[in-house]
């Protein structure tokens, strides 16, 4: 049963006459050292201080990235600068947005949700996790006590009721926050403080599942920051909920884009490579695209996903060469290891990358040999300057074979999905201690 609360969420004060579009970032995991500098001189409030401090220095136990975002955010409290709801509410978030010349609206509710192990089926993850950025998020949960942003998570709903009850909403009020930003994006913002409203969704979402689309890490660590409260504090229950984004499995706005793997060094040369794949898969070479909009066109025409039982992958190596992979369910490899029905990202994972390349899930995890991008063009031009050894291009991923994993309890390789746009960060916070 997934249980589902309002939220006396933090929000800026807009009576400080801040520009929200100064203020806000991308979530933290995909911000660069650049990026990061960037946020930290857009504004003294950019909410980059609390989720994505930088390192100084002389950092040290007493004085560190961690203490000085729990001091500026208490700091930020005291002025007035954030300020909290007196009363609960559940907010409701529309994203308008552009991406290659359509227009989209993502839906989406903010409030917090009951932490329970993923053993208890009712939040159910599909990546796999990695330690040391959990173990960033909970040194940074512990001193702050508050969620920053969101986790990502989905549910089914095909009827589209969570859609119809918040479309009575929002005739009947105005949003709290409406802002363009820096991309173009437009946000809207509405604090739902009806009673109603609330205990019909906290009654919706009793039989449903919420599948972590994007925050596996903020999730667990949220878990385990509770498991430690209850060890360690006479009143836990504040820490028994985290803050989340949920999207309608079905809603219309809800875009994936496939995320490309660049091999950075590897011992196989392109000759090797070849031969070693046509172990596995039938390879067809076809010309180099000359611009980003034939490449389009070429991995549209031939990365259709799973189609008439084949897994199909683009490869563009050094040589400036270009083929087409493909394998069947019935290929050996694919049976030997069980490997139908999982979806391209696994199958390159473990054909490809562990076999041929011999990375271990070490290496694929700390990134030292592998790349990721949303960008096919610059993929492809990052093996033409040199800057990587192979590119390989994936299909769109499917959210259907991607639930239907998870609800088998398989984890899959990181990077396997990339939902666009990523929600941003310092809409609402969700402050847990009182």
């Amino acid at each position: 049963m997934v249980t589902i609360l309002p939220i006396k969420g933090v929000r800026y004060n807009q009576a400080a006459g801040l520009l929200y579009s100064d203020l806000i970032t991308p979530p933290y995991d995909i911000i660069s050292e650049q990026e990061q500098e960037l946020f930290y001189q857009k504004s003294p409030y950019n909410i980059i201080r609390l989720e994505y401090g930088k390192s100084l220095p002389g950092d040290n136990e007493q004085n560190n990235r961690y203490t000085r975002a729990a001091f500026i955010f208490k700091a930020w409290l005291a002025e007035n600068i954030l300020i909290q709801e007196k009363e609960e509410a559940i907010y409701l978030y529309e994203q308008d947005f552009f991406y290659k010349g359509r227009f989209f609206t993502r839906q989406a509710l903010f409030c917090g949700v009951k932490l329970t192990p993923f053993s208890r089926g009712e939040i159910i993850p599909h990546e796999e996790t990695m330690a040391k950025p959990k173990a960033d998020r909970l040194k940074l949960l512990q001193h702050c006590e508050a969620n920053f942003s969101p986790v990502f998570g989905l549910f089914q709903d095909p009827e589209l009721v969570v859609e119809k009850q918040s479309r009575q909403i929002k005739d009947k009020q105005e949003p709290v926050l409406t802002f363009e930003d820096g991309e173009k994006q437009r946000h809207k913002l509405w604090a739902i403080y009806d009673r109603e409203f609330i205990k019909l969704t906290q009654f919706f979402f009793k039989d449903k599942h919420i599948y972590i689309a994007d925050g596996h890490h903020r999730y667990e660590t949220s878990l385990q920051f509770y498991e430690e409260k209850k060890k360690t504090s006479s009143t836990p229950e504040p820490y028994s909920h985290t803050l989340m984004a949920l999207v309608n499995l079905y809603d219309a706005g809800l875009l994936t884009l496939p995320t490309h793997r660049l091999v950075i060094s590897s011992k196989l040369n392109e000759e090797s490579l070849l031969k070693a794949l046509a172990r596995n898969f039938a390879i067809t070479e076809i010309p180099a695209p000359g611009d980003s909009e034939q490449l389009e066109k070429l991995l549209d025409h031939n990365l259709k996903g799973l189609q008439e039982n084949w897994y199909s992958f683009g490869l563009y190596t050094e040589g400036q060469r270009f083929f087409i992979l493909k394998i069947g369910e019935n290929a050996p490899q694919i049976k030997e290891k069980h490997l139908f029905p999982w979806i391209d990202t696994m199958i390159l994972q473990e054909l490809v990358f562990t076999e041929i390349f011999g990375l271990a899930k070490s290496d694929i995890r700390n990134k030292s040999c592998l790349r990721y991008t949303q960008e096919a063009w610059e993929a492809k031009k990052t093996i033409d300057r040199k800057e990587a050894r192979f590119a390989f291009f994936m299909n769109r991923p499917s959210l259907e074979e991607i639930v239907s994993l998870a609800e088998k309890g398989v984890r899959l390789p990181q990077k396997s999905t990339y939902f666009h746009p990523k929600f941003v960060t310092g809409l609402v916070i969700n402050k847990l201690s009182v």
